[in-house]
């Protein structure tokens, strides 16, 4: 187990053992406090360093456009400085515990900003963020995972999350690396120095779904010519390839940010090395921007538009070993599986255009719908097909 990460959680442990201990002491006196939560919290409390907070604010770009939610919300006091420091439109903090729910009221109150901030006793997986810009965690790893499906099916491409000290990757290469081996790498960490220890914040944005086959043409002398980009995804890491005059050539430098998608191909025209660097702003399925033509007899920069051919993704999926589910309930889809004739729901699920991604035990499922037809991998190595059924 990585040493810093064993040091936090030891931390959080011990304070967690004095909670209960004096809960347990004093058990007369908070059980109306312990009747009025739902459950018990997910996390104990231990506040985020002021100088943490402002940084977990300045590395998400806060201003006056932004609606920030800060899930576990303690003393109400990230919400509460992006209201008063940052500008932020609103703020909103949830929290399990109704003690911290007055304590932020009370310190909202202080910072005059009770026009601007609201905070709410909510289970923080039963809250609605749909309306959130900015999402602010200081949780647990595994709080983090289980939140995870939930900021990708709720919070619009673009939206920023922030973590005090904990990741949402499955497996890194190491301690605040941004490369994640399974899961969903940062895309920045910095190290921030507080009062007592380094702190460690992480950086996402929400990737608009890429996944899927794109059609464009060209105009050239010899008439129009179709280019098709093939993109597999998994959370903001793209990877595909374009396909035209029946040679398809990898595309590299790949980048997802938000709504916008950048890549470069490369290939020989006529004996010339040509370069196409591609840039475009994704709204559903259509794709416009520009590409940067550097060699050949096309170079030059022309406009780009692309159309995703259609797809679906509900419906059921079957393969040897398994039948895979998709539905859509209350606007969200959700996967169900399927073996042995026991169907479970499938929590750590997600889709993001033609792909889907999804967990079942110690198996990573990956694909891209074409047709009738789901074809990927498992675990990254292992290819993977499955096939439209009743």
């Amino acid at each position: 187990m990585r040493l810093r990460r064993l040091l936090r959680w030891l931390t959080l442990g011990a304070i967690a053992l004095g909670l209960l201990n004096w809960v347990g002491f004093h058990a007369l006196t908070v059980g109306a406090l312990v009747i009025a939560q739902q459950r018990p919290p997910d996390v104990p409390y231990v506040p985020t360093p002021e100088e943490v907070v402002r940084e977990m604010l300045r590395v998400a770009r806060v201003g006056k456009e932004d609606v920030v939610y800060d899930l576990g919300c303690g003393d109400g006091r990230i919400v509460i400085t992006a209201a008063k420091e940052f500008g932020a439109k609103r703020g909103v903090g949830v929290d399990i515990d109704p003690e911290r729910i007055r304590e932020s009221n009370e310190n909202a109150r202080k910072a005059g900003v009770t026009d601007r901030v609201r905070f709410f006793q909510q289970d923080l997986f039963e809250t609605d963020i749909r309306d959130a810009t900015v999402v602010t965690l200081y949780l647990l790893p595994s709080i983090n995972i289980k939140l995870r499906p939930k900021l990708f099916r709720e919070l619009r491409p673009g939206s920023r999350v922030v973590s005090h000290d904990f990741d949402m990757c499955d497996y890194c290469e190491e301690e605040g690396s941004a490369k994640c081996i399974r899961g969903w790498h940062p895309d920045r960490v910095l190290r921030v120095r507080g009062p007592y220890r380094e702190h460690t914040v992480y950086y996402w944005v929400i990737p608009s779904g890429v996944a899927g086959t794109w059609r464009w043409t060209v105009s050239t002398p010899r008439g129009e010519r179709e280019y098709v980009l093939r993109l597999s995804q998994r959370f903001q890491r793209v990877s595909g390839s374009v396909t035209t005059d029946n040679q398809s050539t990898p595309i590299t430098n790949a980048q997802l940010v938000g709504n916008q998608l950048t890549f470069t191909v490369t290939r020989e025209i006529r004996d010339q090395k040509v370069t196409m660097r591609f840039e475009g702003r994704v709204e559903g399925d259509t794709i416009t921007g520009s590409v940067e033509i550097q060699g050949g007899p096309f170079a030059g920069k022309r406009n780009w538009v692309a159309k995703r051919d259609k797809f679906v993704l509900t419906g059921t999926w079957r393969w040897q070993g398994g039948t895979l589910r998709i539905e859509r309930r209350n606007g969200d889809l959700v996967a169900t599986w399927s073996e042995g004739g026991k169907a479970s729901p499938i929590a750590d699920f997600y889709a993001w255009g033609a792909g889907i991604y999804f967990r079942v035990g110690d198996q990573i499922y990956e694909g891209v719908v074409e047709g009738d037809r789901i074809t990927g991998t498992i675990n990254g190595t292992q290819s993977w097909s499955a096939q439209r059924g009743q």
